[in-house]
Order: structure tokens, then sequence, then C-alpha cells
């Protein structure tokens, strides 16, 4: 298989999900959490995973979830796709949630369905056949850091 076919693979892959890839981040977004808090976005994050076939670990800087896939075509690199669980607190935004204020302004929500939908597309598509090295899905808590205590 060829570079180009693999890619187109992954492409037609991740389209056949595009209505629940698209979901998961309104879903997201119709809830945000603020950084270190953001227990539903993570669970939500370590279900998806899991029911993809993965071995999500959670609780990883008390609400970072990662998964991690190893290519089947021999060692080599590591390449980390992260997204981003929390949301900001942004007075007066239109779907901040009333009672912390937060909202997902920076657009988290769709980082984090980006990241579940490459691994949709890489895992449906069967790439790690053909790939080398390890590819680890990281949803990482409290980029944003802006509401600690």
């Amino acid at each position: 298989m060829t570079r180009s076919e693999l890619k187109q693979r992954i492409y037609t892959a991740i389209d056949k999900r595009a209505e629940e890839i698209i979901g998961l981040g309104e879903q997201i977004r119709k809830h945000p959490e603020l950084g270190f808090k953001e227990v539903k976005t993570a669970r939500l994050v370590e279900d998806t995973l899991g029911r993809l076939g993965l071995s999500p670990r959670g609780g990883l800087a008390l609400t970072g979830v990662r998964a991690d896939v190893a290519g089947r075509a021999g060692a080599g690199p590591t390449f980390a796709l992260l997204g981003e669980l929390d949301g900001l607190v942004v007075t007066g935004h239109p779907v901040a949630d009333p009672q912390t204020g937060a909202a997902h302004a920076c657009g988290h929500n769709a980082q984090v369905a980006g990241l579940l939908g490459a691994a949709m597309g890489l895992l449906d598509s069967q790439a790690f056949e053909h790939l080398a090295g390890r590819v680890v899905f990281f949803a990482v808590p409290a980029e944003e850091y802006g509401d600690i205590e």
C-alpha cells in the first residue's frame, strides 16, 4: 500500500464518522468544565477510546486521559496527538455554564473532537498495520490554568 492510498483510507474512515465526531465536539462544547475539573469530558474521552478498542488510562494529572497504539511495522518514533479538555471563565459568553462561567471560547471542544476523530480514522482504516513507532492519544487537563484556587 502506498502512502497516498493509506492517507485516503484514513480520510475516508474519518469522513464516515463525521457526524459522530461533530456530535462529540458539540457535547463537549455544551458542557464546559474548568481546569482540573474536566470530569465529564475526561469520562467521555475515556469511554470513546475504550469503545474503539483501546485501553485508555485516566486520572493523569487529575483528569488527563491517555491511550497508546503501537504500529505493527516495527520500531520508530512516538507521535503524540493532544486535545485540551478545559474551558475558560468567559463572562458574558452566550453559552457559558451558568454556574461556573466556563465556556469553550478557545475551541478545545473541537480539539478533543479532532483527537478522537484521528483515533477513529487511524483505527478504522487499520493504519497501524502499516505504521512503525507509536501514537499516543492524550487528552490533557488545565491547559488554560485559569481557575486555580
